[in-house]
């Protein structure tokens, strides 16, 4: 038997579907897709690829067709083309949609920290019986990515807890299993966390990247993913609903005590508005805190019960 047929017969027989994020990529869109079609080609028999264009406004996509230009071995790819920049998660969700395979790799970025052959470490742990596997790394992360882990993970209603992730693998199972939970998937990460299945985190020891600047877009979209993610998943709000309630009382209980000592004591306060008012000032402060954050949560209950569709397609390219 030859070394290419006996090759063949040992690749996976699942159908895998590889979903590519793309923002502003055109520096490592080419190197990245190059690295995971040869892991793809060398261990499956079927897969796809799909790559979502998150409104590039670089020559991103170019290098794509460029890679593909070059390929001898052409793999199958769709492009699917946002109408407008939409952010990560309405762009992977689009790209999951489209998907068919039995198990699907999420790419959020084009960041190969990693050597290749972690992707079907990642799988393989997947056929031991878990349906969401990621891959993280041990170091770097934003400040801000670490804030809000922190945050989430302190007030999350569920066990599982979450962090930075390069990657992840997700069966068919668990990608049925959040979307019956749910029309609208704010937050893949968390769902997937907390779907009920079975999850496991590989750690590795990752390459320094170069830093991507975020545009003015970027960081509001991801602001807000933030802070729907924490009103949604967890009770960070009930906590600070409790701490903003223990600090008001303790301001009228220091506020009685000191009318209970003048008028029991000798020394009579100077008549005047300033204290009343500054306490005035901070209760009316912390009403509209709260008055806000109650808002904030029902325009997104609200925004999960009626809206359906949570990305615009422009069109679906069939590149191979």
């Amino acid at each position: 038997m030859k070394s290419g047929d006996k090759m063949l017969q040992n690749r996976e027989k699942n159908f895998v579907s590889c979903v590519v994020y793309l923002h502003n990529e055109s520096s490592c869109a080419k190197g990245f897709l190059k690295a995971v079609c040869k892991v793809m080609r060398d261990n499956f028999e079927k897969y796809e690829i799909i790559c979502v264009n998150d409104g590039c406004t670089d020559d991103t996509i170019e290098q794509v067709k460029a890679f593909l230009a070059e390929e001898t071995h052409k793999p199958v790819v769709s492009l699917i083309n946002l109408s407008y920049y939409q952010g990560v998660e309405s762009a992977m969700n689009a790209g999951r949609d489209l998907a068919v395979g039995d198990f699907l790799f999420e790419f959020d970025k084009c960041a190969l920290d990693f050597e290749p052959e972690l992707i079907m470490e990642v799988y393989r742990r997947s056929l031991e019986g878990y349906d969401v596997v990621a891959a993280a790394p041990k170091y770097g992360g934003a400040w801000t990515s670490k804030l809000f882990y922190m945050v989430y993970n302190w007030g999350s209603r569920f066990q599982g807890k979450i962090g930075q992730e390069r990657f992840r693998v997700v069966s068919r199972r668990a990608v049925n299993r959040v979307n019956q939970m749910n029309t609208y998937i704010p937050y893949r990460k968390a769902m997937y966390m907390n779907c009920g299945l079975k999850s496991d985190t590989l750690r590795y020891n990752n390459k320094k990247l170069t830093k991507k600047r975020h545009n003015r877009e970027e960081w509001g979209s991801r602001s807000m993913l933030a802070l729907d993610t924490i009103i949604i998943f967890t009770d960070v709000l009930e906590k600070l609903s409790v701490v903003v309630s223990v600090v008001l009382l303790g301001a009228l209980l220091i506020m009685f005590g000191y009318l209970v000592y003048s008028v029991f004591s000798r020394a009579r306060p100077v008549e005047g508005w300033l204290s009343i008012m500054s306490l005035m000032s901070f209760g009316f402060f912390m009403m509209s805190v709260m008055l806000t954050l109650i808002l904030k949560n029902l325009s997104v209950l609200l925004n999960m019960s009626f809206k359906r569709q949570h990305y615009v397609i422009e069109g679906v390219e069939k590149l191979t």
